[in-house]
């Protein structure tokens, strides 16, 4: 809901417009060129010492590049080396540091390995390291050869060429070479796909996305970043129910779980989800629990279980989040106050995109274990979050609260405006029912507002006064109202010892305490003493 681009990136797309790729100048910071002038000099030194070999060339690869040309600062430095591994490079580098101490005034700091785990799609060990303060990655070019009976491919060293090629997208195929201070375009598509804003695969979409269905994902958070479009045959080849199903076998929900969170967190996350129901790729990124005896177990044990999978099948959710990514802009500009915390926090606008997105699954449970036989349901919501997205526990099942309630919401906000008159349906029948949402409660009233709004429900005039009433009452932050006598003080007042009764007391005090904002320490006391026979 923010501007996709900023200005900076737009003038630097429209400055790039007639320029080629050797008429690309990257502006360095002081920091970045200190980095390329250590590697040049080590470059520099170890030609010299091989001098019948074929040279070493560093390049710095990705995203850096990409975001350099529109004018954003990068701390994502990839050092691409066609000689050796990443650990070898690095290694060699900080003994030469270690040498020229006086020169460069930095110490290496120690080698950390990432190894290659080509189940999941990471298919190349990469070394990383601190220099200057920057945490920089090294890893050797590379090429990928994939066959048709496996997805996992034979990595080897690789050309410049081969190791653009194998990338997820033409503008982030470009390549800076630090010795001869140029970018360079080796799939010949890149600098004209960024000028033009368009997302391109180097290679053929279909292989692009089959050898590592993550890119998928990765296209859509670029172009719902940058305001980018999509190839039509890329988009065309996410939609193929092959790709759809290699995301299961190839990719971690850790990884899905990144992605999507910074499709989230970005600049529009609304596109990017409009993104994710053209590509029909819903039900990999909001997906159930894919253990396989877990989703046997369920099918015959779990009660929900054929209401969970109609939701997927029968394209019910693809069409929720049509409706979604459709409405959901219009609706927000409809509520300044909704308008207004969306801009000021990204943190309440993902809880709201994810609630809304969620609503199908409303009420739904799922059997998240099969080591024990009670108490081993979940909110099917939640379990989306928590075991597939990867959102911790808090965050996720304060997301399935606001979902699972949304016909409670409902309920409540009709008792109120019915009965609003009625001393029982005033502070403490709101301010109680409010504080179970452990501050949330205002992404729950617009989640509620907008399914009401989907299902042409007329009413907004309600939801108005139920949210003018919070307000004006100053129950906005209820949650966070404290007693105003804790349980030792009240058993010391009452001359009693502590016992389950103290809580089912204390459970009186707050819905007491809203009905009596200024009521003191003594006037809760005489009403406890009022009521205490109902519980000792």
């Amino acid at each position: 809901m923010l501007p996709a681009l900023s200005f900076s990136a737009k003038r630097a797309c429209r400055n790039m417009t007639s320029m080629t790729e050797n008429d690309l100048k990257l502006v360095l910071t002081d920091v970045e060129k200190k980095i390329c002038g250590l590697l040049n000099d080590y470059a520099d030194v170890y030609n010299s010492k091989h001098p019948n070999s074929k040279p070493l060339a560093l390049r710095i690869t990705g995203g850096w590049v990409r975001d350099k040309l529109l004018g954003h600062d990068s701390h994502d430095l990839d050092i691409a080396i066609n000689l050796m591994t990443g650990e070898q490079f690095a290694t060699q580098l900080g003994d030469y540091l270690r040498k020229n101490y006086q020169k460069y005034g930095v110490l290496p700091n120690n080698v950390h390995k990432i190894d290659k785990n080509p189940e999941k799609s990471k298919h190349l060990e990469t070394a990383t390291t601190k220099l200057f303060g920057v945490e920089v990655d090294f890893v050797n070019l590379r090429s990928e050869e994939y066959t048709e009976q496996s997805r996992i491919p034979v990595v080897k060293f690789g050309t410049p060429e081969e190791d653009a090629l194998r990338r997820d997208a033409t503008l982030n195929a470009l390549f800076y070479n630090i010795q001869q201070n140029k970018v360079e375009d080796f799939t010949k598509k890149g600098v004209q796909d960024l000028k033009s804003g368009i997302l391109r695969t180097p290679l053929s979409p279909r292989q692009t996305f089959l050898d590592d269905p993550l890119r998928v994902l990765r296209l859509i958070r670029f172009a719902s970043r940058y305001n980018f479009i999509i190839d039509e045959e890329a988009l065309k080849e996410m939609k193929d129910p092959e790709i759809n199903a290699a995301f299961g076998s190839k990719v971690s929900k850790e990884r899905i779980g990144v992605e999507v969170d910074k499709i989230l967190q970005g600049s529009d996350p609304v596109l990017g989800l409009s993104l994710i129901q053209q590509a029909h790729i819903e039900n990999v990124v909001f997906a159930l629990n894919t253990d396989p005896d877990l989703a046997a177990f369920n099918r015959k044990n779990c009660p929900d279980c054929d209401k969970i999978e109609e939701v997927y099948s029968s394209g019910h959710f693809n069409h929720h989040l049509l409706e979604v990514v459709t409405e959901v802009q219009r609706f927000v500009k409809q509520w300044p106050s909704l308008d207004s915390q969306v801009k000021k926090s990204r943190d309440f606008e993902k809880f709201f995109l994810l609630s809304i997105v969620l609503l199908p699954f409303a009420g739904l449970r799922s059997i998240w274990t099969l080591k024990k036989k009670t108490n081993n349901t979940i909110s099917v919501a939640e379990s989306i979050l928590k075991d597939n997205l990867k959102i911790v526990k808090g965050e996720s099942a304060q997301i399935a609260r606001i979902v699972d309630t949304n016909s409670l919401y409902v309920d409540v906000v009709n008792q109120f405006c019915a009965n609003r008159d009625q001393p029982a349906f005033g502070r403490s029948f709101v301010g109680t029912f409010l504080r179970t949402y452990k501050g949330t409660w205002e992404i729950a009233h617009f989640t509620s507002l907008f399914d009401q709004t989907l299902q042409n429900h007329k009413m907004a005039n309600q939801y108005y006064e139920f949210y003018k009433y919070i307000y004006e009452q100053q129950l906005q932050n209820c949650h966070e109202l404290k007693p105003l006598l804790n349980g030792k003080e009240m058993a010391s007042l009452l001359g009693m010892k502590g016992g389950p009764w103290l809580g089912k007391i204390n459970d009186r005090a707050i819905p007491w305490q809203l009905d009596n904002p200024r009521g003191t320490k003594q006037q809760l006391l005489e009403f406890v003493k009022s009521i205490l026979t109902e519980y000792v």
